[in-house]
């Protein structure tokens, strides 16, 4: 959700939730079911709370965000503990998920998520023109930087990717792929698509890549590495169109894979946007607002100028020879010079 609209973003965020109650059940109901330490989600939810009350200044509200945000940073850093090493937690439930962030992907996907919402808000109630676009910068940071350079993200999405598969059909073969590495390949696909939206193929440090650590360029070399793409969990959530057609004279395929089209609506119930008008606390008058339900998070970033002016998605273009196994070796070895 994206409001446009003027005076400070804690007046008519707060206008904008309150004429749509069913987004703070989703938000806070998300808060008390995710399974993380409990400090840093109640730091949110108290900064969330005091927000829609409308009697804290501003300035207290980023305090309390920023406050959720050092807490999330202690739960991936493991700090803050005492002398014996352990944090001292009053409640066995928040002992097990401080300690399951590092021995866990999903909890730790989770924690990065959660370090990202806090971060969004407190970039949010920053005095600026323009708060959206700290907020974005925050939030395509965690994801593009922290949670893709994470070693133990990595290692999972590495063998996700190592997983054997067949190369004409990409479906599964020996071994049953590790549940605990499809649920975390399904919340990145979910978390980039929420994020990014149908720009989600844009550069991120110079590379476009398909999803976390797995860059474009290196899945579309080879029939083998393409194969991935067509694994049955990323055609079901990973959601890009794949076009092809057979080039020079036959032997090879050309491909063009590019973002499907998203729908960032929490519930089918809201619409794409709205105006809203509500009564402006600090002057007495209306506070116009425009509403924007189905936006991604992130803003666009390092697109090209082609891509700019006509809003285009980035489209890879790769071509992969055919394979005819009905050829002699001879026959392999000279025509495909």
């Amino acid at each position: 959700m994206r409001v446009y609209s003027s005076g400070p973003p804690s007046i008519y965020l707060r206008h904008a939730f309150l004429h749509q109650d069913r987004l703070i059940r989703c938000f806070l109901g998300a808060l008390e079911a995710v399974p993380l330490p409990s400090l840093p989600r109640m730091l949110l939810a108290e900064g969330f709370q005091r927000m829609l009350e409308g009697d804290a200044p501003q300035r207290e509200l980023r305090e309390l965000f920023e406050d959720a945000e050092v807490e999330c940073r202690k739960t991936l850093l493991q700090m803050g503990v005492n002398e014996d090493g352990r944090r001292a937690h009053h409640d066995p439930r928040d002992r097990e998920a401080w300690h399951a962030v590092t021995h866990d992907p999903l909890r730790r996907l989770l924690a990065y998520e959660l370090h990202a919402a806090c971060s969004y808000y407190a970039r949010l109630m920053a005095v600026s023109s323009n708060p959206y676009v700290s907020a974005a910068v925050g939030v395509r940071t965690i994801i593009a930087s922290d949670v893709r350079t994470d070693n133990f993200l990595v290692k999972m999405t590495l063998k996700f990717d190592r997983h054997p598969r067949n190369v004409e059909t990409g479906e599964r073969l020996g071994e049953a792929m590790p549940l605990v590495v499809e649920e975390l390949m399904k919340e990145l696909l979910l978390l980039e698509r929420d994020a990014f939206g149908c720009f989600r193929f844009d550069p991120r440090g110079d590379n476009h890549h398909l999803v976390h650590s797995l860059k474009l360029a290196d899945m579309t070399k080879t029939p083998q590495s393409y194969s991935i793409m067509l694994d049955p969990l990323m055609k079901r959530y990973a959601n890009y169109c794949i076009e092809r057609k057979e080039v020079h004279k036959g032997r090879w395929n050309q491909y063009k894979v590019h973002c499907g089209p998203e729908d960032h609506r929490i519930d089918q119930v809201l619409p794409p946007f709205e105006s809203v008008v509500a009564k402006d606390p600090i002057t007495g008058g209306a506070l116009n607002m425009i509403v924007h339900y189905d936006e991604p998070i992130c803003l666009r970033h390092k697109q090209s100028s082609r891509e700019e002016k006509g809003n285009f998605g980035h489209t890879e273009v790769f071509e992969l020879a055919i394979e005819q196994k009905n050829r002699t070796f001879w026959e392999r070895h000279f025509l495909d010079r």
